[in-house]
């Protein structure tokens, strides 16, 4: 089975129209849809915005559903120069950039419990969900994504965690989702459509950008689900 994961409903509902034989559940207050994609058993659900509803998401969904396989999707913003709005962005790695127990000795991102700061994405994913990606004639990139519970908008910002984590792309969840996939033993890749800068000019590039990025990642997972 494969496991879908979006913060928000723009992000995975197009996804659903792919499904038939759909079913749903609601656990915690969060609706998980199952059915088949292209004869694959698939689950989807939206989290809702930020680490924590992410993680909770992603444990209940491990729980229930037992996937062998969960890839988040969604939008991020941009961290290096030769990203732009409207590429596509897949994951080797992710980080929780706002993770800070430095005061005690550690190093920035150092994730209590797996003892690592970032935490690698599945390979034999990132093949299938590469191939797939390159099917939108969008620019992929393959880097790190780095998350936490802030919506970037500064300069300042942006490179402080470019600089530290020599990331591509930052959001809000991808890095909690992994960390809660690593602990279970549960494959793990995220795939991220570049909605903004991570400038001040975010909110602006966002809006507009979040209506239309759900067909294109509807697309994408069409072909990766008939890989599996």
């Amino acid at each position: 089975m494969v496991g879908i994961i979006g913060a928000m409903s723009v992000e995975i509902e197009n996804i659903k129209h792919l499904m038939i034989n759909i079913k749903t559940e609601s656990i915690a207050h969060i609706n998980f849809y199952y059915g088949k994609i292209n004869n694959t058993e698939c689950v989807i659900a939206v989290s809702g915005v930020g680490k924590v509803n992410a993680a909770i998401c992603t444990q209940i969904m491990i729980s229930k559903f037992s996937p062998d396989l969960i890839l988040n999707v969604g939008v991020a913003g941009a961290l290096k120069d030769d990203i732009k709005i409207g590429d596509i962005v897949i994951s080797d790695y992710v980080v929780q950039h706002d993770m800070d127990t430095c005061a005690v000795g550690d190093e920035k991102g150092f994730i209590s419990g797996i003892n690592m700061i970032k935490i690698p994405c599945s390979k034999k994913l990132n093949e299938k969900i590469i191939a797939s990606a390159s099917k939108t004639n969008k620019h992929v990139h393959v880097g790190t994504i780095a998350t936490g519970d802030q919506f970037i908008a500064s300069k300042e910002k942006l490179l402080d965690i470019r600089n530290t984590f020599d990331a591509s792309a930052c959001e809000m969840e991808a890095a909690s989702i992994s960390q809660v996939c690593y602990v279970n033993g549960t494959e793990f890749t995220a795939l991220r459509i570049i909605s903004d800068n991570a400038n001040h000019d975010s909110h602006i590039d966002y809006n507009k950008f979040k209506s239309i990025i759900g067909k294109e990642i509807s697309q994408i997972i069409n072909h990766f689900v008939s890989l599996i």
